[in-house]
């Protein structure tokens, strides 16, 4: 499963990703994350989602996106998930 359609199964089910991107540093980071929309923005796709750990919305690049699982961990929506 491509990590597109991993994101679009978590969505549609409702639950967490753990997702693995290279951040802009070039660090790599692991979050858990309820996955929500992809938007266009400067001309690249950010996949947006709410970072758990944290407790805020964060986006990645979507090309730089390593992995992504989904877990079986339920969230409610905090917004319309379009994934």
């Amino acid at each position: 499963m491509s990590i597109k359609e991993t994101i679009a199964s978590a969505g549609r089910n409702l639950h967490t990703v753990i997702i693995t991107a290279r951040e802009d540093d070039g660090s790599i980071e692991t979050r858990e994350a309820e996955p929500y929309s992809y938007r266009i923005t400067a001309g690249t796709e950010k996949f947006f989602c709410y970072d758990i750990g944290k407790g805020g919305t964060r986006n990645f690049h979507v090309h730089k996106v390593i992995s992504v699982e989904e877990t079986q961990k339920p969230f409610t929506p905090r917004w319309d998930v379009e994934v």
